[in-house]
């Protein structure tokens, strides 16, 4: 008989799985019921959709469109920012914050963010925004708001549109308020990973204003008003049917799903509270934080080397991001480079991400504080 131990089981950063079989039948109900009603673009599946999302928002307003990439280039052009504007963003995102505002033909610019949230900081935002400036994109980064009405007040102060990156947002708030409801819109990612994902790609843009909404509309189906009649540039970027029918089923959960996130994030947050070696980002004063990921600084450079444990461990940790965006190669003829944005290159040099999904149990959550304890230690 052998005495070696059996492998322990894997954490993952996510369980799709376990959120299929809580759903019961009604995920693949709702799929039948478009594939039987024949409606597979837009629709009321859709409709309803727009409606129940933009509500828990706060705004009036939802635009369903293909993905999040769609959400931030439609909204930014709803917004009417064109080639040769000037777009303020994070350097400490996903790439497509700024892409977008390339793809458009803008320019994108950036200043740093707070090292304690990653956040942008609408007092460094403020210096950097110029005459040729026409929007600033804030970036709720990992679930938690950034200070929206500090930008609210910047963009006012200084004639500039407000678009909020609220990729990963969904459910989230500050001092009350949810994405939309102080900037002139929103975008939201549905992708599967988000905390309310779709069965594949989806987006949203909401917004209070409905003159915006009415341009979205028409930009996501080739800036037509009416069939047949097209009145500017636009594009194909309808949200499918199915994925509707699908984030309506997921939608009730979400604040359940949320609440659950933020109990792994305080089990996490007490765990590491006597660490020097550990430390997670700062949630500021009044935010609900939706904890889309459950974010740790590793200090002194070994941050790869903990990463690396966890993984022989099977704890399914990882890295967003590992490279600042105007560091990409894409980013390169934006006039950028090392050192420019001191705290986003230091973040994402000690950034940790750990398994923070609905589904965790509190066993493997400890396991998880555990193992990121027993590697920094000493």
């Amino acid at each position: 008989m052998s005495n070696t131990a059996p492998p322990p089981t894997a954490i993952a950063p996510l369980d799709l799985a376990a959120e299929r079989a809580a759903l019961g039948p009604a995920l693949e109900e709702a799929v039948l019921a478009v594939l039987h009603g024949g409606q597979y673009v837009l629709g009321p599946e859709v409709e309803r959709f727009e409606r129940e999302f933009a509500a828990l928002c706060g705004v009036e307003h939802g635009v369903a469109v293909s993905s999040g990439t769609d959400a931030l280039v439609l909204g930014l052009r709803a917004l009417g920012v064109g080639p040769g504007d000037r777009v303020l963003t994070s350097p400490f995102s996903f790439f497509a914050s700024a892409s977008t505002i390339a793809w458009i033909g803008a320019i994108p610019a950036f200043c740093d963010v707070d090292p304690e949230t990653g956040l942008l900081d609408p007092e460094l935002a403020g210096a950097a925004i110029d005459a040729e400036t026409r929007a600033v994109v804030p970036v709720h980064l990992y679930g938690q708001l950034a200070d929206t009405a500090a930008f609210r007040a910047l963009a006012d102060a200084r004639g500039i549109a407000l678009l909020e990156d609220a990729a990963q947002a969904h459910g989230a708030t500050r001092d009350g308020q949810g994405p939309g409801a102080l900037g002139d819109a929103a975008a939201f990612s549905f992708y599967p990973t988000k905390n309310l994902g779709a069965a594949g790609e989806g987006g949203m843009v909401v917004t209070r204003d409905a003159a915006t909404a009415k341009t979205l509309r028409e930009l996501r189906d080739h800036g037509s008003p009416a069939k047949y009649e097209h009145a500017f540039l636009g594009t194909n970027a309808r949200m499918h049917a199915f994925q509707g029918a699908v984030l309506n089923v997921k939608l009730p959960h979400l604040a359940r799903w949320n609440a659950r996130r933020r109990e792994i994030a305080a089990r996490y947050d007490a765990a590491f509270a006597g660490s020097d070696a550990v430390r997670p980002l700062r949630r500021e004063p009044g935010c609900e934080h939706a904890y889309h990921q459950y974010t740790v600084r590793i200090a002194g450079g070994e941050r790869d080397a903990v990463l690396a444990g966890l993984r022989e461990r099977r704890i399914g940790a990882a890295v967003h991001y590992p490279t600042p965006v105007h560091l990409q190669e894409a980013a390169r003829g934006w006039g950028y480079g090392p050192g420019d944005f001191p705290a986003a290159e230091r973040l994402a040099a000690e950034v940790l991400c750990l398994p923070v999904h609905p589904f965790l149990a509190d066993g493997d959550a400890d396991r998880v504080a555990a193992a990121v304890l027993a590697l920094t230690a000493g």
